[in-house]
């Protein structure tokens, strides 16, 4: 799997989630991937199960889950932004 491929699919889902969060970084561990998001001065990490990203990019199976994985993400990166204020 290439990591463009895996960063460019990230960018869409977090860009239809929140216009505000930004996809920062992808990393590929052992048998998962890191997603690291920020928004405004904050930033969060999602952890994906590799078996998981592969069946949404390979397959286009289970993309709601991966959608609410980062979903829960950013609701927290927002939460912590209006705390700020």
């Amino acid at each position: 799997m290439n990591p463009e491929d895996v960063e460019k699919e990230m960018k869409k889902i977090v860009a239809s989630l929140d216009r505000g969060t930004r996809l920062e970084a992808v990393l590929k561990e052992e048998k998962e991937y890191r997603l690291i998001l920020s928004k405004g001065t904050h930033s969060e990490r999602a952890v994906i199960a590799e078996d998981l990203m592969e069946d949404f990019l390979e397959r286009g199976k289970r993309g709601q889950e991966v959608k609410k994985a980062v979903g829960k993400v950013i609701s927290m990166l927002t939460m912590s932004a209006q705390k700020r204020r």
